[in-house]
């Protein structure tokens, strides 16, 4: 019987020491699990920290600002001829350039929210840099972009991107270089541009040979993922860019669309003082 005891509870001391080793086991998986995305979230955000978002923000702000500006003229010329308005329902009407005014106030605000501060254009280059590359690689963008010649090559990047807004927008008639009232975007841009251009350096290849192989490499190269981050850029990440600025257009559009009855007032005023 005391043995039987005693071999019952070696059985049990053995299957408490393997249920512990297991759990140890399964704990340690799951910090190094943890460590591993902590480590490739970290990298991802020193990639997208690496970029400056000046030029893709001050396009998205011009662009939604001009769609805004067409909206508010389509929105008041309707709304005039709906109320039997002639031709002098124009901009030499003090009650139309105020009721213009309340509509692109709504821009306005729409645009210093959900454009401005750029919160967007990290997130969407997050998930992007995410989805593509793991841990290892992003970090190795990160690094690279720390270089002289990396920095150089990131600044190029930026510029292209910036360029995208303005090339999509032009092609598709929807940027307008003298349209009125986006005069303050537009003159704000060109500032920002102005600083960004870049120079053009035709021995870049045999002064930064590292860098100039970050570009120039398979992109299938586990230390290569410059041309497949380009990619990355330019083609996915730039139609998300290009999404979210026709939703917020949409979204002011349809703001201003609730503001009938402030601009009828506006209206009614025209009226009784140009019968």
């Amino acid at each position: 019987m005391i043995g039987q005891r005693v071999q019952a509870c070696g059985w049990l001391v053995c299957a408490a020491a393997q249920w512990a080793l297991a759990a140890s086991v399964a704990v340690a998986a799951v910090d190094a699990d943890e460590e591993q995305q902590r480590y490739a979230r970290e990298a991802v955000d020193r990639v997208v920290d690496s970029h400056d978002h000046t030029l893709l923000i001050g396009g998205a702000k011009l662009m939604i600002k001009q769609a805004a500006i067409r909206s508010a003229r389509k929105l008041l010329a309707e709304w005039g001829r709906e109320a039997g308005l002639d031709g002098r329902w124009w901009d030499s009407a003090p009650e139309y350039r105020a009721a213009k005014a309340d509509l692109l106030s709504v821009a306005d605000a729409a645009i210093a929210q959900r454009v401005a501060a750029g919160l967007w254009v990290k997130e969407a280059w997050s998930e992007y840099t995410t989805r593509e590359f793991n841990g290892e690689e992003a970090d190795v963008i990160a690094t690279h972009f720390q270089s002289e010649g990396g920095r150089k090559q990131r600044m190029l990047m930026d510029w292209y991107l910036g360029e995208m807004v303005l090339f999509n927008y032009t092609f598709t008639d929807r940027f307008e270089y003298e349209l009125q009232e986006s005069e303050r975007e537009l003159l704000a841009l060109q500032r920002e541009a102005q600083r960004r251009i870049p120079r053009e350096d035709v021995e870049f290849s045999s002064r930064y040979p590292d860098s100039f192989r970050f570009i120039a490499c398979s992109p299938q190269g586990r230390y290569c993922p410059g041309v497949k981050y380009w990619k990355m850029l330019a083609i996915p990440l730039m139609g998300e860019i290009f999404r979210y600025m026709d939703r917020v257009s949409a979204d002011i559009d349809a703001q201003m669309r609730s503001r009938r009855p402030q601009v009828q007032e506006h209206i009614q005023a025209f009226k009784a003082r140009a019968p």
